[in-house]
């Protein structure tokens, strides 16, 4: 079983020298490039071995390699999401065990080509830490434990990538969950940086070495690294971890295969939405049906929701650079409501252009323009005012300061209306090439000149602008004048409206007055 599908894998690796004369070129280049990296790569990790004063330096750089080597098995096969030619379920009819089918499938994947570049990597670490006959033993269990996980981790990628996400909207799902969890990662590489996980000066690098070298990603390569440091509680730690990491990366594998051999996808109807959702719990008035339009979208639509889940996000990547300077925590609670009241309302700057075709709907349907800006605004009030109400008495809590609470509402409430104000005119005046219904949220089209550019820039300078005298009032309470924070919040508030109000009217006129013009941009689109 072992030999059949290793001998189909190779088949299957000579099959990317078919096609057209074209093809079979550019795969034979990006096969030698390839080829000059690795080879390159090994080179330096062999040359780390020639002075063996140098170990913490191998150490830092063969860890770290390494370690980037096991990400990207764990990684891009659900990034690529491409086919997988040996899908388990493609050998249900034949009877093979899930064990045997497991080993069968693990002991093949060394015909690929990244699983010989990564194992060419680890042969090239066994030279650098052979030293001694121990050192040798050490590296070579090394190397074997750190070409296992990563073969182990891109089987089980690439079988979760074709069994899992194997609809566009699954896909669209993991796309969020991934970036979500790069950008939530980033305080937590930060504070992991700033830790001494090795020796008292030690540079960033060697602590990043130390710090991977015990976690399942570096652990394999570390053993050797950290015997030929003399550091035996970390040889054995490192140890410890890798042979854990292997085991229980074979038992999901394992547990992968059998569900996949028995799985029987049936798709579910009754997960199909029924009944009108918000058409059915708002009225039927024209602002009330294109408001229940744009919460559908907004529940439903990944272009909408990907960027309200980041939303959330944009306060703890900019608690980074303030926590590196020691800002004080108290003073920053106070940053994020405000900044997360901006980002919803400039959701809406380009609203009318993701509507893409659909927008002849408003336009020959004689929809008045101020029903179409009102009824946009639903989502961004429905999701807006509660976050404000809650999350003004959460942020005054977290800074110890009740008496910021005038000051936090105007401020966050003039954000969020003069934004969406803004936005009403904006969006209707100056739409832009918007990412089609169905495509990827991630995909911006390409469209000519610079109109998104200073679009953006200029709705979010103009709400900046009108907010200004709130955001100062706000600054002088900080600063001990407890009185300005009544004035923040009369001053916020009246400018928020007012604004409002006029960008509605401003932009329902625009929308009568330029139903041809938006229409046809929104098909550019």
């Amino acid at each position: 079983m072992v030999a059949q599908l290793f001998r189909l894998r190779l088949a299957l690796l000579g099959n990317i020298f078919l096609g057209t004369r074209t093809r079979v070129f550019g795969v034979t280049v990006g096969l030698l490039a390839s080829l000059v990296a690795v080879i390159a790569v090994c080179v330096r990790v062999i040359r780390l071995g020639d002075a063996t004063a140098n170990a913490q330096t191998a150490r830092t750089d063969v860890v770290i390699a390494g370690s980037v080597i096991v990400l990207a098995f764990a990684v891009v096969p659900l990034i690529l999401q491409r086919a997988d030619p040996v899908d388990p379920r493609r050998f249900a009819l034949f009877g093979i065990q899930p064990r045997t089918l497991a080993i069968a499938l693990v002991v093949s994947s060394f015909a690929a080509l990244p699983v010989v570049a990564v194992s060419l990597f680890g042969l090239s670490s066994i030279v650098t830490w052979a030293h001694s006959p121990l050192d040798a033993l050490l590296a070579v269990v090394g190397a074997a434990l750190g070409v296992a996980t990563c073969v182990l981790f891109g089987r089980i990628s690439s079988s979760l990538a074709a069994f899992l996400l194997s609809t566009r909207r699954a896909r669209e799902i993991a796309g969020v969950i991934g970036v979500l969890i790069l950008v939530l990662l980033a305080p937590a590489v930060v504070l992991a940086l700033s830790l001494n996980w090795g020796e008292p000066g030690d540079t960033i690098g060697q602590n990043i070495a130390a710090f991977v070298s015990l976690t399942p990603l570096g652990a394999a390569w570390g053993v050797p690294a950290a015997a030929a440091n003399g550091d035996v509680g970390g040889t054995f730690l490192s140890f410890i971890i890798a042979v854990v990491t292997v085991v229980v990366l074979w038992l999901a594998w394992r547990a992968l295969v059998t569900m996949m051999l028995q799985s029987n996808r049936v798709d579910d109807d009754s997960a199909e939405p029924a009944g009108l959702g918000w058409f059915a719990r708002l009225p039927s008035t024209p602002t009330g049906s294109i408001a229940a339009r744009s919460l559908t979208y907004w529940s439903r639509d990944p272009r909408y929701y990907v960027p309200l889940i980041i939303v959330p996000v944009v306060p703890i990547i900019m608690a980074i650079p303030f926590m590196l300077v020691a800002f004080p925590v108290t003073t920053y609670a106070l940053i994020p409501l405000p900044v997360m009241c901006l980002f919803l309302g400039f959701m809406i700057h380009n609203d009318i252009a993701l509507d893409s075709s659909a927008v002849w709907l408003h336009i020959v349907s004689g929809r008045r323009g101020l029903a179409d800006r009102l009824g946009r605004m639903a989502p961004v009030f429905l999701i807006g005012l509660p976050l404000i109400g809650v999350g003004s008495v959460i942020t005054v809590f977290l800074a110890a300061n009740s008496a910021a609470l005038p000051s936090v509402l105007g401020v966050s409430t003039c954000l969020l209306l003069t934004i969406v104000g803004l936005g009403s005119v904006i969006s209707a005046r100056f739409p832009y090439a918007a990412t089609r219904p169905g495509d990827s949220p991630f995909v911006q089209p390409q469209s000519t000149g610079s109109t998104s550019v200073f679009v953006q820039l200029g709705t979010v300078l103009g709400t900046l602008v009108l907010s200004a005298p709130s955001i100062v009032f706000a600054i002088q309470a900080e600063a001990g004048d407890s009185g300005a924070h009544w004035s923040a919040l009369w001053c916020g508030v009246g400018t928020g409206v007012v604004v409002l109000i006029l960008g509605a009217l401003a932009g329902g006129a625009v929308v009568n007055r330029r139903g041809p013009e938006i229409l046809a941009s929104s098909l550019r689109s």
